[in-house]
C-alpha cells in the first residue's frame, strides 16, 4: 500500500532541489499516478491532467491582438498556470489565468473555472472579481481583476504532506468528502466562489427577463420595502435581490442534503426543494413558504435557472454534514449580505463560543419557551436547541423544537435561521410524532403595526397591495385560528379568482366549517372577509404569491 506521506515528502524534496519547470512538472504528474491512478476512473482523470499539459486555448484578448495561447494545464473547470518561481512571477502568472480565462469565456465555454497558479510548492487559488465578471467580453487580460482566495491557497511545508493529499484531492478529484466547516462552506459558496459567481450571473439574465411581470415586481417592491422599514436607507438595488435569493436557495438545498442524507439529487427533488414541497414529506411543515424570495419557483424559472440549482446540489454534494458542530451558515450570510446594511443594523452575528456561553447559564425546563426577538442566522436559537438535547434526552425532537421561537425583520435571515434550526434538529425531525413547525417568523418587534384606537376596540391598520384594512385585534388573539382563517381566505381567494366574489354570510358560512376549532366570531369572520377580498384582488391583478406570507408574518406577533 502506497504511503502517501513518504510519497508527498519525496515530492517535495525534488522540487525544492530542481531548478527547471519541466522537472517539477513531472515530479507533479508523477505524484499523482501514485497517489490517484489506483482505480479506472481517478486513472483516467490523471491521464487527462498529465495529457492536457500545453492544451491550446483560443481567442485570448492581449492589448489588443487576438492570437493562441496554451495553459499548463486545462482539466474540466481548472486552469493552472505553472511557473518556475511564483515569488518572481506571480503578476506574469495572473495575467496568464486571466488571459485563458478570457479565451474560454469568449470561445462559449463559461467563465467558472477555478484559476490556479503554483510553481509546484506554493499554490495560489485566485477568483475574478466581481466588478470584472460583467465586463469580460470587453476586458484584455491586463485589466482583469484576480482576487486571491487565501483561505483556499496552499504551500507544501513540512509536516503539510497529509493537508496537501486532501487540498489536491479537493481541487483536482474530490473522492473524499469534506467535513462541513464554517470555513470551507463559506469558501465553497460565499461572494469569491465560482458556485457564486456563476449562478448570479445566470440569475441576473433571467431577472432582467421577468422583472416586469407583475408578481417579480411584488416580491422585489415589498422586499425593499420591509427591509427600508428596519434600515431606512439601504442600498436596494436589483444586486443585492439577488444575492439575498441565491442564498435562499443555498439555504433550502443545504437542508434538505442535511435532513434526507441523499447523495444525489435529481430534477423532480431539485423543483420539490425549491418550492418546499419536498420538505413536507420529510415531515416538516413550513419550511419553504410563498417569501419575497419565492418568485423563482414557478415551472419556467425552474427550468432557466436549472443549471443554478444544479451548481450549489453538486458543490453540496462533496461535503460531509454528519455531526456538525459550528453555524455553519453564518460565514456565507455575513460575507454575501451587503455590508452598508449590515453597518446600518449592527448586523454582526454572535460568534458561537459567546452564544453557547450565554446558554450555559440557563437550566432550560421542558415548559420553558425561549424567544430570540432578532434572531440572525440563528447561532443563538441553535445553541439552546444543543442544550435542550443534551439536557433532555427522552424529549421528542418536536417537544424541543416547539420550545424555540425567533423573529428577524430581514427576510433573508428568517430563511437562514430556519435552515439553522433545522440543522441543529438534524435528521431526528424525519422521525417526530408530527409534522415540525419551525417557529422563526419575518416581523419588526420594535415597531408595531400602525393601529387604530377607537371608543369600542383597538384595530390594526393593514395593506394588501395598494388595498387598506382594517382589523380588529380580536383577530390575532388565536393564534391557531389566525393561521387556518388565512389558509382558507388564501384557497378561497384562489378558488374565486376573476369570478364572483363570495357574500360575506357565504364567506363566514365555509370559515366556520372548515374551521374545527369551535365556532368563529362574527367580528373575526368580518376581518377574515376583508383579507379574503385583498387577496382575490391581487390574484386578479396579477401581482400575488406573497401576501398571505406578509400578512400571516408581520401581524402575528400582535
Amino acid at each position: 500500500m502506497i504511503n502517501r506521506v513518504e510519497e508527498i515528502k519525496n515530492y517535495r524534496k525534488l522540487v525544492l532541489t530542481a531548478n527547471k519547470e519541466s522537472t517539477k512538472k513531472e515530479a507533479f504528474k508523477d505524484l499523482l499516478n501514485r497517489l490517484f491512478a489506483h482505480n479506472v476512473e481517478t486513472k483516467n482523470v490523471v491521464d487527462v491532467i498529465t495529457s492536457g499539459a500545453e492544451k491550446p486555448i483560443l481567442n485570448i484578448p492581449r492589448k489588443d491582438k487576438v492570437h493562441r495561447g496554451s495553459a499548463d494545464t486545462l482539466y474540466n473547470k481548472v486552469i493552472i498556470e505553472f511557473e518556475n518561481d511564483l515569488k518572481k512571477s506571480l503578476k506574469h502568472a495572473k495575467e496568464q489565468l486571466a488571459g485563458y480565462l478570457l479565451g474560454e469565456h469568449r470561445s462559449g465555454n463559461g467563465s467558472d473555472y477555478v484559476l490556479i497558479a503554483s510553481d509546484l510548492i506554493t499554490w495560489k487559488v485566485f477568483s475574478i472579481d466581481v466588478s470584472s465578471l460583467e465586463k469580460l467580453d470587453t476586458l484584455q487580460e491586463d485589466e482583469v481583476i484576480l482576487n486571491e482566495i487565501e483561505t483556499s491557497s496552499f504551500e507544501l511545508k513540512e509536516g503539510k504532506e497529509e493537508d496537501f493529499y486532501f487540498w489536491i484531492d479537493r481541487f483536482l478529484f474530490k473522492e473524499e468528502k469534506l467535513k462541513a466547516t464554517l470555513r470551507r462552506v463559506e469558501e465553497a459558496f460565499g461572494n469569491q466562489s465560482l458556485v457564486f459567481r456563476e449562478s448570479y450571473l445566470e440569475m441576473q439574465t433571467y431577472f432582467d427577463s421577468v422583472k416586469d411581470s407583475g408578481e417579480v415586481q411584488v416580491s422585489y417592491e415589498q422586499w425593499k420595502k420591509t427591509l427600508s422599514i428596519a434600515y431606512d436607507n439601504f442600498n436596494d438595488t436589483t444586486n443585492n435581490f439577488l444575492i439575498h435569493t441565491y442564498l435562499s436557495v443555498f439555504a433550502k438545498m443545504l437542508a434538505y442534503s442535511v435532513v434526507s442524507n441523499d447523495d444525489y439529487i435529481d430534477d423532480n427533488e431539485m423543483q420539490g426543494i425549491v418550492d418546499g414541497s419536498i420538505f413536507h414529506k420529510l415531515n416538516i411543515n413550513n419550511f419553504v413558504e410563498n417569501d419575497f424570495f419565492s418568485w423563482i419557483k414557478t415551472e419556467e424559472s425552474f427550468r432557466a435557472l436549472k443549471n443554478v440549482f444544479r451548481r450549489i446540489a453538486q458543490e453540496l454534494s462533496t461535503f460531509d454534514f454528519a455531526d456538525v458542530d459550528e453555524d455553519i451558515l453564518k460565514g456565507v450570510y455575513q460575507e454575501l449580505i451587503d455590508l452598508d446594511t449590515r453597518q446600518k443594523l449592527g448586523e454582526y452575528y454572535t460568534p458561537d463560543w459567546l452564544c453557547e456561553r450565554v446558554v450555559a447559564e440557563y437550566d432550560f425546563k421542558p415548559t420553558d419557551k425561549i424567544l430570540d426577538p432578532a434572531c440572525g442566522s440563528g447561532s443563538f436559537l441553535r445553541a439552546v436547541i444543543d442544550k435542550l438535547k443534551r439536557n433532555l434526552p427522552d424529549a421528542g425532537i418536536e417537544d424541543i423544537n416547539n420550545q424555540v421561537h425567533g423573529i428577524d425583520i430581514h427576510p433573508l435571515s428568517v430563511q437562514i435561521a430556519k435552515t439553522t434550526v433545522l440543522l441543529a434538529l438534524g435528521k431526528a425531525v424525519r422521525n417526530a410524532r408530527k409534522p415540525v413547525h419551525i417557529n422563526i417568523i419575518l416581523a419588526n418587534t420594535l415597531l408595531t403595526p400602525k393601529g387604530v384606537r377607537t371608543l369600542y376596540s383597538n384595530q390594526f391598520d393593514m395593506e394588501i397591495d395598494r388595498d387598506r384594512i382594517f382589523l380588529d385585534t380580536a383577530i390575532f388573539e388565536d393564534g391557531k385560528l389566525f393561521d387556518e382563517g388565512l389558509d382558507i381566505s388564501e384557497e378561497l381567494a384562489a378558488q374565486t379568482a376573476n369570478q364572483a366574489t363570495l357574500t360575506a354570510e357565504a364567506f363566514a358560512s365555509i370559515l366556520n366549517n372548515q374551521y374545527k376549532g369551535g365556532e368563529v366570531k362574527a367580528e373575526v369572520a368580518e376581518d377574515f372577509y376583508q383579507i379574503y377580498q385583498g387577496l382575490k384582488r391581487v390574484k386578479e391583478n396579477g401581482r400575488d404569491s406573497i401576501w398571505k406570507f406578509i400578512v400571516q408574518n408581520l401581524y402575528k406577533p400582535y
